[in-house]
């Protein structure tokens, strides 16, 4: 702006001087006015460059003012960090020193000889308890040094030895991510103690199928896939795709993924139901907004034969049928009839198995994955035994959505249970808000259990 203005000013004088040496007197009356204009931008010149001036100090004013505003804010992410990191600790049944005293009492117990040809139940019991102290002594040695660091940060920041505003700036953005960084983990714990469920710390068996809406329904089954793929990888956990259905024209019909991590199935639980999407439909000829539906069904993967040897379905509750597989693997897959889907009758419930070449071992994966989707929702309504269980499954239809995704004529994603909602759809179907809208059914959860 400053070059721009000396330029216009150097030309308009270059101007002016001209007419005064080369003009004559017919031009008195243009000379004066253009002596008038060359007076009128020096004006200019002069109160723009006390304007630029003013400007200059004004913005060197600006960082001391930002620095303490975001100094209060970053203190303020501290308070909260420390105070959820106390109650957190209040709130664990071992401190520290009780958790190394058991991962080494067990460990002892794991270096016996005969320990790996003692009993196969025990041995998994103990390693899976080894890994769960190990990740829970981990976690806390890391809450600490976070803690630490943020005090220190803190301390040195209000140092008045430290006068650069570089070494400030440095130690606050050190201290901004540190707490940031305290204050999520506290509050992922938190939400972890609300998981008390019998299958919360399992893996996930996540199936989207396709509800009404034909095409429409087969893309947003890819679009809710695509979401939960990234939203795992966010959260820490890994995805196998397990099996997939693909649509007539676009998307899926369906697809099976397997989600393990630590509280994989708590975590997840609470997805399952009909989500409906709202949108202007790209494959609409007329460019309508179109409504369609997708149901999504998670349980927990534990193929633990003692929790499901007492669960006894009859024959009759069963309805198993055979097919072919279909897709990569040449002859076994396309002309044998190695595919096995089994329906429970009572509940309506359906559960497909196609990654074994073998139909028995095809149709023996699929009863266990049967039984423990008969588990999860014998736990969901509360009765002792599977013959209680109601035919009153979800179906992924009009009046039935546990969240609304709607793009058109607005932008908004709203659970319909907890009435958690956001604006800002596309990041929520990149994955990058579900885990906030999982925390607030926890709690929703959480509160109408104590009720």
């Amino acid at each position: 702006m400053k070059l721009a203005v000396l330029y216009f000013c150097r030309r308009r004088i270059q101007c002016v001087t001209s007419f005064v040496v080369h003009g004559n007197a017919a031009f008195d009356q243009r000379r004066y006015r253009q002596s008038s204009a060359s007076n009128a931008v020096t004006s200019f010149l002069f109160q723009n460059t006390r304007l630029f001036a003013s400007n200059s100090s004004a913005k060197n004013s600006i960082p001391e003012i930002s620095f303490d505003q975001e100094l209060l804010d970053t203190k303020r992410i501290v308070d909260q960090a420390i105070a959820l990191y106390s109650k957190n600790l209040q709130s664990l049944p071992l401190d520290a020193s009780a958790i190394a005293a058991q991962i080494a009492s067990l460990e002892q117990e794991q270096s016996d000889p005969d320990f790996y040809n003692s009993n196969s139940d025990r041995v998994t019991k103990v390693n899976q308890d080894i890994a769960a102290y190990t990740r829970k002594l981990s976690q806390l040695q890391q809450w600490d040094k976070w803690k630490d660091d943020c005090l220190v940060a803190l301390e040195m920041i209000q140092d008045e030895t430290i006068t650069t505003n570089d070494e400030r700036s440095l130690l606050l953005s050190e201290l901004s991510t540190t707490a940031t960084q305290l204050l999520k983990d506290s509050e992922r714990y938190a939400l972890e103690l609300l998981l008390s469920g019998p299958y919360d710390q399992a893996p996930a068996r996540l199936v989207i199928t396709a509800g009404a809406g034909g095409t429409e329904a087969n893309d947003f089954v890819s679009m809710l896939y695509r979401m939960y793929e990234r939203a795992a990888a966010n959260m820490g956990f890994s995805v196998t795709v397990e099996d997939t259905q693909d649509g007539d024209v676009v998307g899926y019909k369906s697809v099976e993924l397997l989600i393990t991590g630590t509280n994989a199935y708590g975590m997840l639980q609470g997805e399952k139901g009909a989500h409906r999407l709202v949108r202007l439909s790209p494959f609409n000829a007329n460019s309508k907004r179109q409504t369609t539906f997708a149901g999504v069904d998670v349980a927990p993967d534990v193929m633990n034969e003692l929790d499901l040897k007492d669960i006894e379905i009859p024959d009759s509750d069963l309805e198993i049928t055979a097919m072919r597989a279909g897709g990569k693997g040449g002859q076994n897959v396309n002309k044998v009839s190695s595919a096995v889907r089994i329906k429970h009758l009572p509940s309506g419930l359906q559960v497909k198995c196609t990654q074994e070449r073998s139909q028995p071992l095809n149709k023996e994966i699929a009863l266990k994955r049967l039984k423990l989707q008969l588990l999860a929702i014998a736990q969901e309504q509360r009765v002792q035994k599977i013959q209680e269980i109601r035919g009153d499954l979800v179906e992924a239809s009009w009046g039935n959505q546990i969240r609304n995704y709607v793009l058109h004529p607005y932008k908004m994603v709203k659970d319909q249970r907890t009435s958690w909602e956001t604006t800002n759809a596309q990041a929520f179907l990149d994955g990058e808000l579900l885990d906030d809208c999982i925390a607030s059914y926890l709690r929703w959860k959480a509160e109408q259990d104590n009720e």
